[in-house]
């Protein structure tokens, strides 16, 4: 779990008992640390330390768990602005990478794709770009999309709906600072968003991708297991979660990818998947 610091703004983001950064961009990313201010001792501080330790919880969603979600939005009547999968006519596959970037991994993972001629995407947290700036502007100079894992990485379905959509912009301002470009593609942590965390993020431009494939790989179950649990799950247009982070999903990729592109696979980004899909 995350130290429980409050990262406050000098604006109306710190009333609201949420952490987040100042909106405007130019301030993002000139300061070399967000202002902070460690909680406080008394009842208040302790029930936002008990609240924000809430929202820190790691919860992820199944393919199947966001199937039956998917299902049931369906008979509501509900439309999101959301990518399930891609064309299941396509030999297609989208790898995605959540949580980075990392200094000791995604020049690795960088170096691995551009071996491969293989396109990704890279949904980013908001406060590891302002710490590795450089990382982000690789991985978009090398062609791959880079998408909002918001800022702090937390359950946003935990905290309310001022905080969602400033954990969404936040990390919008980061990115538009260090890359120049603004963030199509979005992630909700573990994929666990509800009505208030989706509309948020369309009203900021932001499109939901979630995913078809989960291995595992960030409970390091070994390399064997997540190169097989990726290829024995694998289907036309589907999308791979796995994370940057994680040195066994490192030491795998090649084979995977390998593997994919010996069954006649393509590897597309997110932007490509969705464009074939009719969407865009």
């Amino acid at each position: 779990m995350r130290n429980p610091t409050v990262v406050v703004c000098l604006s109306a983001l710190g009333l609201l008992g949420i952490p987040g950064i100042c909106a405007s961009a130019a301030q993002t990313a000139t300061a070399s640390q967000p202002v902070t201010a460690t909680l406080g001792q008394g009842s208040d501080g302790q029930q936002l330390a008990a609240f924000w330790a809430r929202a820190q919880q790691e919860i992820y969603r199944s393919p199947g768990e966001l199937s039956a979600q998917h299902a049931r939005e369906v008979r509501k009547g509900l439309s999101y602005d959301k990518l399930m999968c891609g064309d299941r006519r396509l030999r297609t596959i989208a790898l995605t990478f959540d949580d980075g970037p990392h200094p000791q991994f995604t020049r690795q993972l960088l170096a691995i794709l551009k071996q491969y001629d293989v396109k990704a995407t890279f949904f980013v947290v908001g406060e590891m770009a302002l710490k590795y700036p450089d990382l982000v502007r690789a991985e978009v100079s090398a062609g791959h999309v880079v998408g909002n894992h918001t800022f702090h990485h937390v359950n946003l379905t935990k905290i309310p709906v001022a905080g969602v959509l400033s954990e969404w912009q936040a990390n919008q301002d980061v990115v538009k600072a260090i890359a120049g470009s603004t963030m199509r593609y979005c992630r909700p942590p573990g994929g666990d968003y509800d009505d208030a965390v989706i509309r948020a993020a369309m009203d900021i431009g932001l499109f939901t991708v979630l995913w078809t494939n989960d291995p595992g790989d960030y409970a390091s179950p070994g390399d064997a297991k997540i190169e097989k649990r990726v290829l024995d799950r694998i289907g036309n247009g589907g999308i791979i979660l796995i994370h940057d982070g994680v040195q066994q999903t490192i030491d795998v990729l090649p084979q995977i990818i390998e593997h994919l592109k010996g069954r006649g696979f393509r590897f597309v980004t997110v932007a490509e998947m969705e464009a074939q899909t009719g969407r865009k």
